[in-house]
């Protein structure tokens, strides 16, 4: 696989004031959480042994304002995403997150957690040799190509609202590109 030539923007203050309703709403939707998964082909499957965590997949009534922002900075074709729970051990191991007839451009990841964080752990490496730190209200965005991973997550406690949570979606180019 050819090495990614990076682009990563790191963008603090994302969503300012708007960031802990949106996380309220999150934390208040622990129960509509499912195990995370993987492409395997042309489906999706959970395979633990490459990344562990929960996911939901709405922003509710906050949507059109997270999409909007993200617009903002990225103005490219479809986008899509998940909120991920990311607790005691979870993890994503290295990965890319388009092939060659995938149209995921852009790939960004929105930490959403509070600050300060009640976990250690949970770095977004990019094979550039770039780690990123999770800081609240970031937004990181990065090609699609570049091998990317989430180091294992430590909660001490266990708590749900302790987790790594992320917004993580991906931008898609036009398919006629």
């Amino acid at each position: 696989m050819a090495p990614c030539s990076i682009g990563l923007r790191v963008i603090p203050g994302f969503l300012g004031s708007q960031r802990q309703a949106l996380l309220d709403y999150v934390l208040a939707r622990e129960s509509q959480f499912s195990a995370a998964t993987v492409s395997i082909g042309n489906g999706r499957a959970v395979v633990e042994g490459v990344r562990r965590a929960r996911v939901l997949e709405t922003l509710g009534p906050f949507e059109e304002a997270f999409l909007g922002q993200l617009r903002r900075v990225a103005p490219l074709g479809r986008m899509e995403y998940q909120v991920a729970a990311s607790n005691d051990g979870d993890y994503f191991r290295a990965h890319i997150d388009g092939g060659a007839d995938d149209t995921r451009e852009i790939t960004f990841v929105y930490f959403l957690h509070s600050e300060p964080r009640s976990f250690t752990g949970g770095e977004l490496t990019i094979r550039s040799g770039t780690v990123v730190q999770p800081e609240g209200d970031t937004l990181v965005l990065f090609p699609s190509c570049c091998v990317h991973e989430v180091l294992p997550v430590c909660v001490p406690f266990g708590a749900f609202a302790d987790s790594r949570f992320t917004v993580t979606g991906w931008i898609h180019r036009s398919p006629q590109r």
